[in-house]
This record gives C-alpha cells, sequence and structure tokens, in this order.
C-alpha cells in the first residue's frame, strides 16, 4: 500500500500519454504537424489546451508554499491568470500570434522589430523558460517523492530525490514527444477534467478526517482563530498591502507580460483554425484555471493551521519546527489524512497541472531551439524530415536541462519572479511596435536598460537597493523597478529617437514582410 499512490500516478499518466501519443502521431507527419497542427484546432480543443498552460507549478507548489505567509489572498495568482490573462490572450493576442503565419515568437519579434532583436529574444527565451521548468520538473519530482517516492530511499542507488527527478522528466518527455501539439491539447482535455475531479475528491476526504479528529471545517477556523489570524482564511483582505504589492499587481504584471510573450504560452494559438475558434471558449477556460488551484490552497492552510496548534500539532509531527514545512505541508497533511487510494487521485491531479505546463514548455524550448538556432544560424536549407527529428531530440535536450537548476532550486516563487521578469520589457516593445510605433533603436535600449536593472534588483543586497523600503519594502521585488524602466523607456524612446515607423499592424503587417518564413 505505500507504493500505491506512485502505481497509480505512474499506470495512469504512462497509459494516458501512450494512447494519445500514439493517436497524434498517427496525424502527424511533418515538423508542420507536430508544431501547428494543420492549424485545425477547434474552441473547444483550444480552451482545454490554452487553460492548462498557466497551471503548473505557479498553481499549485507556488500558492501552497506561499499560503502560510500570505494566506488565502494567494488565490489572486490563479484568479489574474484566469480572469485577465486567459480572456486578453484568447480574445486579443492570441488571433494576432495565429494570422503572423509564423512558427514561434521570436519569429514574430523578427518582423515586428528586427532579426537580431528577434534572435535574442530567441536566446532569453529558452534561458529564462528553463529556468521556470526547472521549476516545474521540481514540483513534479517532490510529487513523486513525497507521495512514495521517498520510499525508494536504499533501494535503488544514490538520492532518491534524484530519482524522482529523472521520473518527471521522463513524463515531461513522454507529454509531447509523440505527437507535439497535437497530443499535448489532447491529454490536456482529458487532464482538465481528471485535474478537478481529483483534487476535489480529496479535499471532501479531508473534511471527513477533520470531522474526526479536530471538529471539521470550523476546527480550521477556531485554530486561525485562536493565533489571531482569521485574516488569512479570506482572499479578498483588500486592506491588506501585501496582497496588492506582493500578489495581485506582481502576477497582473507578469502574467500580462512575461507569459503574453512567451512560445509555451503561445503555442496553441499557432494551431488555432481560425480567429473565432480563439475566441470561443475564453468563458470555459478561465473558470478551469481559478478552481484549479483552491485545492493546494486549502491544503496547506489547513496543514499550516495544525501545524502551528499547540492542541493539534502532534496530528502533522513531521512539521514541527520543520524549515521546509511550508513545501511539505499538504504533502505530509495527504499522507496523514488520507487512504492511499485517494493519496493516488491527488498526486494524479498535481501531476495534471505540472505536466501540462512542463510538457509543453520542452516542446517550446525545442520550436525555438530548432528554427531560429539550428535552422537560422547553421543550416537555412535544412529540409523537413531533418526538422521534423531534430525537434523530437532537442525536446528530450531541453528537458534535460530542466533537471540541474531543479536539483539546486529550494524555493519556486523567487524562480517565477527572476525569470518571468525577463519577459517585462519584450512585452512593452512587442506591444509597442505592433500597436503604436516601432522603433529598432528605442528596443535596444528598452531591453538593455531594464535587463541591468533586473540583475542589479536580483542580486544586490536589499540594503543597497535604493528606495528598497518604499511600498512596504515591495518596491524590493524586481519587477517593480524593471516594470517602469521598460514603460517609462518603451514607451517614451520611439517617439523621441529618430528612426521610428508606424505601427506595424498599421501597415501591411505580417502580410507585408517580405522575409517570412514559411511553414
Amino acid at each position: 500500500m505505500d507504493y500505491l499512490p506512485l502505481f497509480m500516478a505512474m499506470i495512469y499518466f504512462l497509459a494516458i500519454t501512450i494512447i494519445f501519443g500514439m493517436i497524434a502521431r498517427k496525424k502527424t507527419r511533418s515538423a508542420k504537424d507536430f508544431l501547428k497542427s494543420g492549424q485545425g484546432f477547434g474552441w473547444i480543443m483550444m480552451a482545454f489546451a490554452f487553460s492548462l498552460l498557466p497551471l503548473g507549478a505557479g498553481n499549485t507548489l507556488s500558492l501552497w508554499e506561499s499560503a502560510p505567509v500570505l494566506g488565502a489572498s494567494v488565490l489572486w495568482w490563479a484568479i489574474v491568470a484566469g480572469g485577465l490573462f486567459i480572456p486578453v490572450m484568447m480574445m486579443f493576442l492570441g488571433p494576432i500570434v495565429r494570422q503572423s503565419g509564423c512558427n514561434n515568437m521570436p519569429e514574430i519579434l523578427e518582423h515586428v522589430i528586427d532579426v537580431k532583436f528577434g534572435r535574442l529574444n530567441a536566446g532569453i527565451n529558452i534561458a529564462c523558460w528553463t529556468g521556470i521548468g526547472s521549476a516545474e520538473t521540481l514540483a513534479t519530482a517532490a510529487a513523486v517523492y513525497g507521495l512514495g517516492g521517498h520510499r525508494l530511499e536504499g533501494v535503488l542507488p544514490g538520492s532518491a530525490f534524484v530519482w524522482c527527478t529523472l521520473i518527471a522528466l521522463c513524463l515531461v518527455v513522454l507529454y509531447v514527444i509523440f505527437g507535439g501539439i497535437l497530443q499535448m491539447a489532447m491529454l490536456n482535455m482529458v487532464n482538465a477534467v481528471v485535474m478537478i475531479v481529483c483534487s476535489y475528491v480529496a479535499v471532501g476526504m479531508l473534511g471527513v478526517w477533520l470531522a474526526a479528529n479536530i471538529g471539521g471545517w470550523s476546527g480550521v477556523q477556531a485554530i486561525f482563530d485562536e493565533m489571531g489570524q482569521s485574516h488569512m482564511l479570506t482572499a479578498f483582505d483588500f486592506g491588506n498591502s501585501a496582497l496588492w504589492l506582493q500578489v495581485i499587481i506582481p502576477v497582473v504584471v507578469l502574467h500580462m507580460t512575461a507569459c503574453g510573450i512567451s512560445q509555451m504560452m503561445n503555442q496553441p494559438f499557432f494551431a488555432a483554425r481560425s480567429d473565432e475558434e480563439c475566441r470561443k471558449g475564453v468563458f470555459l477556460a478561465p473558470f478551469w484555471n481559478v478552481m484549479s488551484s483552491v485545492p493546494w490552497i486549502i491544503l496547506a492552510l489547513t496543514a499550516f493551521g495544525i501545524s502551528q496548534s499547540a492542541k493539534f500539532q502532534n496530528l502533522l509531527p513531521n512539521l514541527i519546527d520543520n524549515p521546509d514545512a511550508a513545501k511539505l505541508g499538504p504533502i505530509e497533511l495527504a499522507l496523514e489524512a488520507l487512504p492511499a487510494p485517494i493519496i493516488g487521485l491527488l498526486m494524479i491531479s498535481l501531476l495534471c497541472a505540472t505536466l501540462s505546463t512542463g510538457g509543453p514548455m520542452a516542446m517550446g524550448n525545442a520550436n525555438i531551439l530548432v528554427n531560429e538556432i539550428f535552422k537560422k544560424g547553421f543550416n537555412p536549407d535544412m529540409s523537413e524530415e531533418t526538422r521534423f527529428k531534430l525537434i523530437r531530440i532537442s525536446i528530450i535536450i531541453c528537458a534535460a536541462f530542466f533537471a540541474v537548476p531543479a536539483l539546486l532550486n529550494a524555493v519556486i516563487f523567487p524562480v517565477f519572479l527572476w525569470c518571468f521578469s525577463f519577459g517585462i520589457p519584450v512585452f512593452v516593445i512587442y506591444i509597442m511596435g505592433l500597436k503604436v510605433r516601432r522603433n529598432t533603436t528605442a528596443a535596444w535600449i528598452t531591453i538593455i536598460a531594464a535587463y541591468a536593472v533586473n540583475f542589479w534588483w536580483t542580486f544586490a543586497p536589499p540594503h543597497m537597493i535604493p528606495g528598497a523600503d518604499l511600498l512596504g519594502g515591495a518596491f524590493s521585488l524586481n519587477m517593480y523597478p524593471v516594470t517602469i524602466v521598460s514603460i517609462v523607456l518603451g514607451v517614451i524612446l520611439p517617439f523621441v529617437i529618430p528612426g521610428g515607423k508606424p505601427a506595424f499592424l498599421k501597415g501591411k503587417g505580417f502580410e507585408g514582410s517580405a522575409d517570412r518564413l514559411a511553414g
């Protein structure tokens, strides 16, 4: 029974990835099919393919890790992602991506700004999303380890967590390796339903355990009341400045910018059948995104409250004075409170979230690596057959690069903040170039200045950062100064520096790009 949750999850994902992978593989005969699926996605497939992409460690491990500090207000990560980012992408930015006819986001930037700027973004995109991919791999490995993999200690040579990381990497690769974007979309459609059902069943079973041990959910409320922290159980504590400055504003900025320009998030739009198919599922996708995070926040706050209660903390002895209690809380609670089959369902739910992000992330990096670096940089005459083979090989390579940071990073949330911040100036430049005014010199000045500030704010000690005590200390978060620099320079310089041109979409747009690549 100790291995049952792990076996359940492995059997489920091996079965589902291979079955749908083989179905997708029969319809995938070229690199273009692998990356765009003949631009045949209808609205249902688009809605589910896209709604699961922003999940991953962001809507699961990152939130439960932050919940003991910020309380239920971390739910705003999912509310903003589902209620703002997803609708904006599906209604406005996604159709532009579909219309471009390009292979990836760096190629779009080549048209909007210039070729060198697009190539720079190709390298940055791979580097940043490798960092974020490591967080997804870490979350997947942690799930495998905590819910059964830890029992491999002494059974296999070396660290059990290393083996769990290798298992995680194999699952990431299997998610997309057979049929590319079509395989990912079909898996996301199934996993979206499985994820919601399994996680809420687990929360329901947790309620049964709580009723028998601490007086039910009202007992959890009583624990927080006794601690004088009742506010932690509400997501609508709008008088709390930390809610605005450390959750809502950062999530709005980082999702809209870094995710708006990323290859991984935009991948489904390259495969959409029409602009209308991009938009139709806008009322379905946000619901799934928001609802997916709620169970993990409930588990995290419940575990935190019990571990802090002098009366009940012995129910979770492994969390007492444990520096990793925030990371381990939901897992330890599940191991203590839930029967093995329900733990297996909970693990499947967590892996549905992390793999639906990690797999497409590896595919997005592979897309850029092959098309923008290998093909354009080294072999412009590359055959379609070679490109098809290289994309699959590159998925394995890109996933392998997730492993090194995953074994070194201890905290997920800072990884997101730093890596996402690299997308802020690119997004400002992209939107200005599309809709307002283009200026190549201004674009380069903006991105160099913003990246310099990003490194400074990230690696300088807090006392060395001017204004770090402003806004209750929130200004020490790198995304604030990076956003200010990006907006001020990115909006003003295109009008000030000579050589500016009208907005890209005010001309012939992608239709008038003579250097546009086919396929």
